[in-house]
């Protein structure tokens, strides 16, 4: 499936589970078994699956040797980045106050939980 950046409209349905515009996304990193579940593992599954497919013209393979490797290291991936960005997420520019010249300025916050599971 095609991506076109990882915005969702607020409200929309996510492409794999989930509901965008919440106050508060919790963040899955996923585990090895993860698929299509909304976690990082999975969209990094995902994204290795297309990657696969443009260079070799092929699917990746789903099983056999290699796979479950992959998928390990695809959660390790997942949950070190994630426990890094949630670990400084102070450090992160996470609100921007926009003055538009309407004089309705507004304000766009972002904070993330961590689903560590």
């Amino acid at each position: 499936m095609a991506r076109n950046g990882p915005f969702v409209a607020r409200g929309a349905q996510c492409p794999m589970g989930g509901r965008a515009g919440t106050d508060m996304a919790t963040l899955q990193t996923g585990t090895h078994t993860s698929r299509d579940d909304g976690s990082l593992t999975a969209f990094i599954e995902l994204a290795m699956q297309e990657e696969w497919l443009a260079a070799r013209g092929e699917p990746l393979p789903a099983d056999g040797p290699g796979a479950i490797d992959r998928r390990v290291l695809f959660a390790a991936v997942a949950k070190g980045v994630l426990r890094y960005l949630h670990e400084h997420r102070q450090d992160l520019l996470t609100t921007l106050m926009v003055d538009d010249g309407s004089g309705l300025n507004h304000r766009h916050e972002a904070d993330f939980g961590l689903d560590d599971n």
